[in-house]
C-alpha cells in the first residue's frame, strides 16, 4: 500500500509540474518581451550608473567622411583602477589616424615584458567600443570617428579538440582581419608571429603590417621584433610607441644585476629593448640559465646583425645604407 501511494504521489505531482510549465508556456511571448525589456533597461541604469562615477567624459564623433581617426587624452582601463602593485591606474593618451590626412594609421607597440602593453591595447578598444554604445568614457577627452568593426587578435589559446594549435589560431583570426576589416575599423594586434620559428614570425609579421598599411585602418600592433620596427621607421603611415621604463645597473653582460621599473607610461619613440630576461629572473630562473641565455642570445644577435649588413652591403645602392652597414659589420666583426 505504501510503495503504490508513493507511485500515485510521483505521477500527481509530474502533472501539476507538468500543468504549471504548459501554462507558463502559453504566455512565452509575454515573458520574452519582459526579460527583453528588463535586459534593456539593466544595461542602460549600468551604463548610466558608469557614466555618472569618477572622471569621465563625452566621447565627441567625427563626421564619417573624415579621415578614420581616434584620439584618447588621458585614457583609463575601464575595469581596472589599480596596477598590478597596488598603485593607482596610470591614464595614457593614444592617437591613430588622423585629421586632414595627417597622423599615423598604425602604431606599432614594442616595451619591455609585463610593461602594459596589452592593457593599452585592450583600454583603447573598450573606450572605443563604450564611446560606440553611447557611455561617457574614463578619458579626459575623447574625439573619433565611426568604427565599422572591431578586430583583435590578443591573448593565445588552441583548439585541441579540433586538431588546432596555438599558432594555426593566430594566424587563422589574422586572416579573418585581413579579409573583413575596412578603412573604418579598429584592429588590435598583439604580437603578430610568435607561435613560430623567429625567422617565420618575423617574416609574417611583417608582411601583415605591410598590408595593413595598403589598407589605412586604425591599428595598434605590439611586437617584440625590433627589426620589424627598423624596417617600418621611415614609413610615413606607421608610427612608433613604447611602454616606458626605469632600467638601474644596466649591464649588458649580466641582466642577473639590472631592475627595472615599469612607469606604464605610453610615449613615443621605440623601446631599445624588450628585457625579457627580467621577466625570467622575476619568474624564478637562476641566475647560471639567465646568464647562458643572454649568451647565446648575444651570439645570436650577433649572427643576424652581419647576415643584415652583408645583405645591404651586397644589394643596396644608397650610400648612406652602405655606409651604416659596413660601420655595423666592423663593429659585428669585432666583438
Amino acid at each position: 500500500m505504501m510503495m503504490d501511494a508513493e507511485e500515485r504521489k510521483d505521477s500527481i505531482l509530474k502533472d501539476i509540474a507538468r500543468r504549471i510549465f504548459e501554462r507558463f508556456d502559453s504566455h512565452r511571448q509575454l515573458w520574452e518581451r519582459a526579460i527583453g525589456c528588463l535586459s534593456i533597461l539593466d544595461c542602460l541604469i549600468c551604463l548610466s550608473v558608469y557614466s555618472s562615477s569618477g572622471d569621465m567624459c563625452k566621447p565627441i564623433f567625427l563626421e564619417s567622411s573624415d579621415k578614420p581617426y581616434l584620439f584618447i587624452k588621458e585614457g583609463r582601463h575601464p575595469c581596472l583602477t589599480q596596477t598590478a602593485m597596488g598603485g593607482d591606474f596610470i591614464p595614457n593618451s593614444v592617437t591613430v589616424g588622423g585629421k586632414n590626412g595627417s597622423g599615423f594609421d598604425i602604431v606599432l607597440i614594442t616595451g619591455p615584458n609585463m610593461g602594459g602593453k596589452s592593457t593599452l591595447m585592450r583600454q583603447v578598444g573598450l573606450i572605443a567600443l563604450l564611446a560606440q554604445l553611447g557611455c561617457y568614457v574614463p578619458a579626459e577627452a575623447c574625439e573619433m570617428t565611426l568604427v565599422d568593426r572591431l578586430f583583435t587578435r590578443l591573448g593565445a589559446t588552441d583548439r585541441i579538440f579540433m586538431g588546432e594549435s596555438t599558432f594555426f589560431v593566430e594566424m587563422n583570426e589574422t586572416a579573418s582581419i585581413l579579409k573583413h576589416s575596412t578603412v573604418h575599423s579598429l584592429i588590435l594586434m598583439d604580437e603578430l608571429g610568435r607561435g613560430t620559428a623567429t625567422y617565420d614570425g618575423t617574416a609574417i609579421a611583417s608582411a601583415v603590417v605591410s598590408e595593413l598599411v595598403r589598407l589605412g585602418a586604425r591599428t595598434l600592433f605590439s611586437t617584440h621584433y625590433h627589426t620589424l620596427v627598423e624596417e617600418f621607421s621611415q614609413e610615413p603611415k606607421v608610427g612608433l610607441g613604447h611602454m616606458a621604463c626605469m632600467v638601474e645597473n644596466e649591464n649588458d653582460e649580466d641582466p642577473t644585476q639590472e631592475t627595472i621599473t615599469f612607469l606604464y607610461r605610453f610615449v613615443p619613440g621605440a623601446c631599445p629593448k624588450s628585457y625579457g630576461f627580467n621577466a625570467a629572473r622575476l619568474a624564478g630562473l637562476s641566475d647560471d640559465v639567465i646568464r647562458e641565455g643572454h649568451k647565446d642570445a648575444k651570439q645570436f644577435e650577433r649572427e643576424v646583425a652581419l647576415a643584415r649588413a652583408a645583405r645591404i652591403i651586397a644589394t643596396s645602392e644608397d650610400d648612406e645604407k652602405l655606409a651604416q652597414a659596413v660601420r655595423l659589420f666592423l663593429r659585428m666583426n669585432a666583438c
